[in-house]
């Protein structure tokens, strides 16, 4: 299966292997994408991947998914609310807003001061559980015959990345049942978006090359680690950049990790 899938392409899902999606996930207000920027230790060896890197209150509220690019935000949801602990999902669940948006790195640009890549988001979708006219339904329904909004919207069809991330925001109906309006982010204007890391960093990064001072691995792209850095020219997210990029030699970090540029 390839890294970026085209969108509207038809994937056998019975001879087709899922991958492994990471989706984080917050009540009442997004996730920044500051906020999965982490600095990577001197010594990697026993890091099995950049997600166990995040603060702990980022990684107590993720799941783990199997699935492929063509799965729908009405299947995420599905799949998505039937391992959420207990009370997260408000019961009655009819009026709940579900904003998806994906999470990944900003592999043109410069490492933040003491190693700290920036990471970017793009919106997915939104989708509303039974939807603003519904009547209150038995929850034991299924899940995908109450969604309205943008269920119909694919992985794919947002130039997802085998690797990135998902993050979602769950807005319960307000108290007269109502369903919340999608709120307005903040500007996107380096990827940190009104808010960012600790002070004391122009704009939210330091100088230098994306890893070359030590970036974004074990001694980055162009440290001890080795591995090629992303090649210039004109290249999109997801495919093989000029020189090598993604798939220079192996030893630049951990399997998938990030050696390679992906965040898992």
């Amino acid at each position: 299966m390839a890294l970026q899938p085209e969108a509207g392409s038809n994937i056998d899902r019975a001879t087709t292997a899922p991958f492994l999606l990471r989706l984080f996930w917050r009540q009442a207000r997004p996730l920044d994408p500051w906020e999965f920027s982490v600095a990577p230790p001197a010594d990697t060896t026993n890091i099995p991947d950049y997600s166990s890197l995040l603060p702990t209150t980022i990684r107590q509220q993720s799941v783990q998914i199997y699935t492929w690019p063509n799965c729908t935000l009405g299947e995420l949801t599905a799949l998505f609310t039937s391992v959420l602990p207990q009370g997260v999902i408000p019961s009655p669940v009819v009026g709940t807003r579900l904003v998806f948006k994906l999470i990944f790195p900003d592999t043109r640009a410069t490492v933040v001061e003491g190693n700290r890549g920036k990471w970017i988001d793009k919106p997915l979708g939104s989708v509303v559980i039974g939807g603003g006219n519904a009547e209150l339904q038995d929850d034991a329904l299924d899940l995908k015959d109450m969604l309205e909004g943008d269920a119909h919207k694919t992985l794919a069809g947002a130039r997802f990345v085998i690797g990135d991330y998902v993050a979602c925001s769950i807005y319960p109906p307000g108290q007269d049942g109502r369903v919340q309006p999608i709120p307005r982010g903040p500007p996107r204007d380096s990827g940190y978006g009104n808010r960012g890391p600790p002070s004391g960093r122009e704009n939210g990064y330091g100088g230098g090359g994306y890893g070359r001072d030590g970036g974004y691995g074990r001694g980055g792209y162009g440290g001890r680690g080795g591995g090629a850095p992303p090649g210039d020219g004109d290249w999109r997210r997801g495919e093989r950049p000029p020189g090598g990029g993604y798939d220079g030699p192996r030893s630049g970090g951990y399997r998938g990790g990030y050696g390679g540029g992906r965040p898992y």
